[in-house]
């Protein structure tokens, strides 16, 4: 009999660290997120399922999401929707995914999802994206609208 994966979090002690929620039922993909994020100096807090992501987003104060779509309990996307009413529309919540269909693509705004990358994804381009997102570093979303 195998056992459910366990959640792990990696944080660190400073508080302009910013926090990620990641939710993946994929053990090996969770865990290559976490140390991606965990390097570039974001907190990470990883989920196997979507229920147990939801419980904890309530009483936790996340700075943004990384969502795979298939999970085993709720699918992806209605958890972009649980978490878009608990966050409001400012943070960002990824939808990452190998499911690239027009039917996932066409609902992401549905949802509340600011970006899908297909799997696998870069590196680079998804703490590019986070990053301006949130507002850190070159090429962030102010920045951008006050044309420097």
């Amino acid at each position: 009999m195998t056992t459910a994966p366990q959640k792990t979090t990696q944080t660190f002690n400073d508080a302009t660290i910013r926090s990620i929620l990641i939710v993946d039922d994929n053990v090996a993909t969770a865990g290559a997120l976490a140390k991606i994020l965990g390097s570039a100096n974001f907190a990470t807090h990883v989920y196997f399922r979507g229920n147990d992501a939801i419980a904890c987003a309530q009483n936790t104060p996340f700075d943004g999401a990384v969502i795979d779509i298939h999970l085993p309990d709720i699918n992806g996307l209605v958890l972009s929707k649980k978490l878009r009413e608990f966050w409001g529309p400012a943070k960002p919540i990824i939808i990452l995914s190998g499911d690239s269909s027009m039917e996932v693509i066409n609902s992401l705004p549905h949802v509340g999802a600011t970006h899908f990358f297909s799997k696998p994804v870069s590196a680079n381009r998804l703490l590019e994206h986070l990053r301006r997102e949130m507002g850190l570093g070159e090429g962030t979303k102010a920045q951008r609208h006050e044309g420097t």
